[in-house]
């Protein structure tokens, strides 16, 4: 009741400061005395809590096993890649460290050679393998040339799930047609990412756009070359989607350089088909028949359901740890959307949508006795929008990850201050006092900044942490000097060494 009073009688900010505290240094029975570590953590955050943005805070000391400091923990707040660190531990529970994905062409039966020409039928399994390539295909068709065959009767069956949807909920349209944002899909080559370039050339600068490697989309180019001044500074350029993987270009160009543009495929079944017929025109084979997907609704890799096929070549990916260093350092979201539709498909044994594999991540994460509660989770990439995770979802994530030693290896593929990755670059993050001392996922994207992972401290002592800023002004992020989470890790760098935790 005193405290009541006293509130009554201070002011909005002071009590909001005391409230906060109190989550640290009291008990539900008692007060204590808070620890040397947990004060300097309140009076670094007292002293730099952005004005016009919301933070959630946990700090958690690896060693003592113990909460050093929370602040807003249990608030849903939007994670971005932060997300990642999840689907990782999921993907890594259900599938395993030494997962690979298989793709595979089989023939209905022994090969049937006339006259160099193959009378089976082709059947080509994809396995949602996110790092598959064109070269990678080639590869596995180039088998059929090497054993004779210059002509295929039959037809060309591309097995996949054809009828799931390819983005997940909350994914902004103005990313669509941008690779980062490329749709998930069985059939995934190159990333579902094609690579043009933009130039402008001749007297009058006519403007030529080239696809990249004759990939098989096609581009409408209405873009004028225009003479940078001060008049048309916003010179932009307007990518439109149609169907069929079929764009328009428009708006202005200015630069003196030719424009690199990754470009998102819209329909990857349609883009697998074209991209297969293209290679076998490659390799010189002529096909008569036709070239067909086919929906394969049982689990992955999985073909009981027809025994008369024969494999003839196999394609198989990196390794699961591999794959998840390259989702991690790289903030990959198709990989990690493969990578959870996948788990999803072995944990159910059936094909499975992509918002089964959202629902999948909770599951599991429930099984391994992390409960996310009232969270909202609509991918497994962080991109969604529509994504609701607290601090303390993730801190009770990463303390699951350092309690196994098994997952070990989710931590050591986290981005290295200065070294690697999203936080190679990273302002204030490769310099000292932080580089070399923070592994850590970043999350970013309009409004969010984000950081979750484990730092070590000068004392010597290891902490694993969780940094959400939600609400972040774009104009103040371009205007401040060093980032929210950058400003907090430098002060607790210098976190005093506490011997005996409190009981």
């Amino acid at each position: 009741m005193a405290f009541v009073q006293k509130c009554l009688l201070a002011t909005a900010v002071f009590c909001l400061s005391t409230s906060v505290k109190s989550a640290i240094t009291e008990s539900p029975k008692t007060s204590v005395q808070p620890n040397a570590d947990q004060q300097h953590v309140a009076s670094i955050v007292n002293f730099i809590n952005p004005a016009h943005s919301l933070i959630a805070l946990s700090i958690w000391d690896i060693e003592d096993k113990r909460l050093v400091y929370q602040q807003n923990a249990n608030m849903l707040m939007n994670p971005a890649s932060v997300m990642k660190i999840l689907t990782a531990l999921v993907s890594a529970e259900v599938l395993g460290k030494n997962f690979t994905y298989t793709t595979r062409l089989s023939t209905d039966g022994e090969i049937q050679l006339t006259n160099s020409t193959l009378t089976n039928d082709i059947y080509l399994q994809f396995s949602g393998d996110p790092t598959l390539t064109y070269a990678d295909l080639s590869k596995l068709i180039k088998r059929l040339k090497k054993q004779g065959v210059n002509q295929v009767s039959g037809n060309i069956y591309l097995i996949g799930d054809t009828l799931s949807n390819d983005q997940p909920a909350g994914w902004v349209w103005d990313d669509l047609n941008i690779c980062y944002a490329a749709p998930v899909s069985s059939f995934i080559i190159d990333k579902n990412c094609v690579k043009a370039r933009l130039s402008a050339s001749g007297h009058n600068k006519k403007t030529q756009l080239k696809v990249m490697g004759k990939r098989p989309i096609k581009v409408d180019n209405n873009t004028q070359f225009a003479t940078y001044s001060a008049s048309n500074a916003e010179c932009d350029l307007n990518l439109k989607r149609k169907d069929n993987n079929h764009y328009t270009l428009t708006g202005c160009y200015d630069r003196a350089k030719s424009l690199p543009l990754s470009i998102a495929i819209n329909d990857p079944v349609d883009y697998a088909l074209k991209v297969i017929n293209n290679i076998f025109e490659q390799q010189k084979i002529t096909l008569q028949g036709q070239t067909i997907a086919l929906n394969n609704l049982l689990s992955t890799n999985d073909l009981s359901h027809a025994p008369q096929l024969i494999t003839q070549a196999t394609h198989s990916s990196a390794s699961l740890n591999i794959i998840m260093e390259e989702m991690l350092l790289d903030s990959d979201n198709l990989m990690a959307e493969a990578l959870l539709k996948t788990s999803a498909e072995y944990y159910y044994g059936e094909a499975a949508n992509l918002n089964k594999a959202a629902q999948t991540l909770r599951t599991v994460l429930n099984q391994l006795g992390i409960d996310l509660g009232a969270a909202n989770i609509a991918d497994g990439s962080g991109l969604s929008r529509y994504n609701m995770l607290s601090a303390a979802h993730v801190l009770n994530t990463l303390k699951f990850i350092v309690e196994h030693e098994e997952y070990h290896y989710i931590l050591d593929n986290l981005p290295l201050s200065g070294r690697t990755g999203t936080l190679q670059y990273k302002r204030y993050f490769n310099r000292a006092p932080l580089k070399n001392k923070v592994i850590a996922k970043t999350g970013s994207m309009l409004g969010v900044s984000n950081l979750a992972g484990q730092f070590e401290a000068s004392n010597g002592k290891k902490y694993i942490f969780v940094v959400f800023e939600n609400g972040l002004s774009p104009k103040i992020k371009k205007e401040q000097k060093a980032s929210y989470s950058a400003l907090l890790l430098q002060k607790l760098m210098d976190m005093p060494l506490v011997i005996e935790p409190n009981q």
